[in-house]
């Protein structure tokens, strides 16, 4: 075994082979769970002891080594020889010990199959354009179906286990069989007029149905190839009735599945999923009985226990005592009723009156009162700061008794608040003072018109108070 070599800190995350592999594993199986494909048989082996299938699968440009075990192959009408051309359904997996990557065959059909599943992937998808497998339109089955008919062959193997299936888990529903052919030619018509026929009956009143289960045992994609057509998937999404699809074994799965409300993996499956086992109801309804008698035992020792509490009572005792106690203690509840309502309303009317002085002192307009101005650009800016201001701008004051317009002649900004004294002089503005020369100020809040504007040779710049 080789040396290890010292890991530097600059490689990343190392992982061994198995684990390697293991994920490649892990990948390829949730990514290919299920594949078709068409190839050639090269090196086909039967193992003698096992009896599983060992060959290649191969075209001109690739190949891949794939196995089907006992339990698949048994299923298989033919023997598989090398240069057979083959349409296989298998899992995607790698062979660990090896590394190397193989299909796990479930199916095998010969290549003649190859057109009709191409033609029912074409019919599978016109049919999801039209929204025929949309989830929204699928029924829900009842929980207890009174009335159920069976479409399928009165000769198969099927309907003798669903019928005695049914016999065994619900016997009270009433089973009709439609018998239909279900392979070979003219199948599918059958199945699509058995259908229609049943919808019929149920529309009229004749014959009120709860669910229809189609139904078919296992065979190749050839025997099930009448419940990939046109017609059953019409007659399946024009029914009034919720329909389970039973056909084929598991891996199977038709046009017929995907249309119907529900689809079941076997005719079994569907008779488990229609209606209940009745021993397990059985033991539901036994279960309720005992939570019931439980409920009345609990419920009777509670009344009684509230009716010995009840009998020790001064007021069931003594009745009329009580009375007179209530009849004091609601004249005396009258009487101190007036009281507290004038109470209760001198405290909300001091209450309001707190509140309009609070709000009277924080209106603008006493502040106005108290010798402050409030002056405004012409577009409407409330001015806070000089540098706002440029010269020849006018501008709109209001006092606390009218407002005047004025236009800018000078500007200082770093001035102190209520003093532009210059050499002395004093602004001929100055908290809300006017020039004893200029005229009134007008009474309106409207601004004035331009002949009675009063031009000043600076702007009183004030702070909020």
């Amino acid at each position: 075994m080789p040396d290890q070599v010292p890991r530097p800190e600059s490689w990343p995350e190392l992982l061994s082979v198995s684990e390697l592999v293991g994920e490649l594993c892990g990948l390829l199986e949730g990514t290919y769970p299920k594949v078709w494909v068409q190839g050639e048989i090269s090196n086909f082996t039967e193992h003698k002891a096992s009896g599983h299938w060992y060959f290649t699968l191969k075209d001109d440009e690739a190949q891949i080594r794939a196995v089907m075990f006992r339990g698949s192959n048994l299923r298989c009408h033919f023997t598989p020889q090398n240069g057979m051309a083959v349409v296989a359904c298998a899992r995607v997996s790698v062979f660990e010990r090896r590394g190397e990557m193989q299909l796990q065959v479930l199916r095998l059909e010969k290549a003649g199959l190859g057109t009709t599943a191409q033609r029912k992937r074409e019919l599978i998808e016109q049919l999801r354009k039209r929204g025929y497998f949309a989830a929204e339109r699928k029924r829900p089955l009842p929980p207890y179906s009174r009335r159920v008919a069976l479409v399928t062959s009165v000769y198969g193997a099927a309907v003798r286990d669903m019928l005695e299936l049914f016999s065994q888990r619900w016997p009270l529903t009433e089973l009709i069989v439609r018998h239909s052919t279900v392979q070979g030619d003219g199948a599918a018509q059958e199945l699509a007029e058995a259908l229609t026929e049943l919808n019929q009956l149920h529309r009229s009143g004749h014959l009120p149905l709860d669910v229809i289960i189609l139904a078919r045992g296992g065979g190749s994609s050839e025997d099930l190839s009448a419940f990939d057509t046109l017609e059953v998937a019409e007659a399946i999404y024009q029914s009034q009735v919720p329909i389970v699809s039973a056909v084929g074994h598991e891996i199977d799965v038709t046009i017929a599945d995907l249309v119907a409300d529900e689809r079941a993996e076997t005719p079994s499956a569907a008779v488990m999923r229609v209606v209940p086992h009745r021993s397990e109801k059985l033991r539901e309804l036994e279960d309720l009985a005992q939570r019931l008698h439980q409920a009345i035992i609990d419920r009777m020792k509670s009344c009684t226990q509230e009716l010995k509490r009840l009998a020790r009572h001064p007021g069931w005792r003594q009745p009329r005592r009580a009375l007179r106690q209530l009849e004091q203690r609601l004249d005396e509840l009258s009487d101190r009723l007036p009281a507290a309502i004038r109470r209760q309303w001198q405290q909300a009317r001091q209450h309001c009156d707190h509140l309009a002085a609070r709000l009277e002192a924080l209106s603008p307009w006493r502040v106005l009162q108290r010798g402050y101005s409030l002056t405004v650009t012409a577009e409407g800016q409330i001015l806070r700061h000089a540098r706002q201001l440029q010269p020849g701008q006018t501008v709109r004051t209001w006092l606390a008794q009218g407002a005047f317009t004025s236009t800018v002649t000078d500007v200082r900004a770093d001035a102190a608040p209520l003093s532009l004294a210059e050499n002395g002089e004093t602004s001929p503005v100055q908290k809300g003072e006017s020039d004893p020369a200029s005229p009134a100020a007008p009474t309106s809040a409207r601004p004035p018109s331009p002949e009675s504007s009063v031009t000043v040779p600076a702007v009183q710049t004030q702070e909020e108070p």
